[in-house]
């Protein structure tokens, strides 16, 4: 063995044998230590998840998944309220589909004001 050797020199001539001896020490050393290695690990497990996940605050989470959350209609208990409060939704998200210039959202929204009279779900209960 040459004590003045690089380690260039000595990563050249690093072989296999090499590579399992150091993976037998390495293996050695985690079974002896590794109750004393798992807070290490845990901290740095913490740490990187810490670092890695996106930051989003609870307040950009409900607005993300209530966009409307200030233009909520309250259901009324009345017939003839929810019928009218039907009405105005859908009156709302035809707008929106033409505003959007989505003719195929605009035709669903047309076909689907047939069912919004009262009388069609009166002779679907009976």
């Amino acid at each position: 063995m040459n004590y003045t050797e690089t380690f260039d020199q000595f990563a050249s001539r690093l072989g296999p044998t090499d590579l399992a001896l150091y993976a037998g020490a390495g293996l050695v050393v985690w079974v002896l230590f590794q109750d004393k290695l798992k807070p290490i690990i845990e901290k740095l497990k913490n740490y990187v998840t810490k670092k890695t996940e996106p930051v989003i605050s609870d307040d950009l989470v409900s607005k993300i998944l209530n966009p409307t959350k200030d233009k909520t209609i309250d259901i009324a208990t009345n017939d003839k309220d929810v019928f009218f409060d039907l009405v105005l939704s859908w009156k709302q998200t035809r707008d929106l589909a033409i505003k959007s210039k989505c003719n195929k959202a605009v035709e669903v929204a047309d076909q689907m004001f047939p069912f919004l009279n009262p009388s069609v779900c009166e002779d679907a209960n009976k």
